[in-house]
């Protein structure tokens, strides 16, 4: 279901992406939106489902987590059961930040974050491989992070 945003959407969405503890004043001083329009705004995105939640972004080196690794997957037998199943199971999985279903010769991409290489192993080889679902993997370690945001580009859908 796609839903129409207006430039006033658009810009109140672009700016609490960037920091979501500015109050309705700022944001409506801002975009000279009234702050009482900003949160009707606001509330009607969250009621919409637009607005998905509010969080604070951690930084992954300074909470210990120093290894990232993309992992690709293929199951060994594909349907809605096994989808459930492995996806049941990744949801579970407190050390992957991102799981997407790919097309290509593997079925989906995973981001794991974990303090250090023993316990990617751990989750790797005790966890990941171990599960019935799994015929393949492919481990790729990142060596820095060049680009990182959960910005969406709002701005793309307004150009023609």
């Amino acid at each position: 279901m796609n839903i129409s945003l207006d430039r006033s959407d658009v810009n109140i969405l672009n700016l609490i992406q960037k920091n979501a503890t500015l109050t309705n004043q700022d944001i409506a001083d801002l975009t000279g939106v009234s702050a009482t329009s900003v949160w009707r705004r606001i509330k009607n995105l969250e009621d919409i489902g637009v607005i998905k939640g509010t969080v604070a972004l951690l930084d992954q080196k300074k909470t210990g987590l120093d290894v990232c690794a993309i992992i690709h997957v293929r199951l060994s037998r594909h349907g809605d059961k096994t989808r459930v199943e492995f996806e049941n199971f990744i949801e579970n999985r407190d050390e992957v930040t991102e799981c997407y279903a790919i097309l290509g010769k593997h079925d989906y991409a995973l981001t794991v974050v974990v303090p250090d290489v023993e316990r990617f192993e751990k989750f790797l080889a005790g966890h990941l491989l171990n599960h019935p679902m799994i015929s393949e993997s492919t481990t790729y370690f990142t060596l820095r992070q060049v680009k990182y945001s959960t910005a969406l580009p709002l701005d793309l859908n307004q150009r023609a």
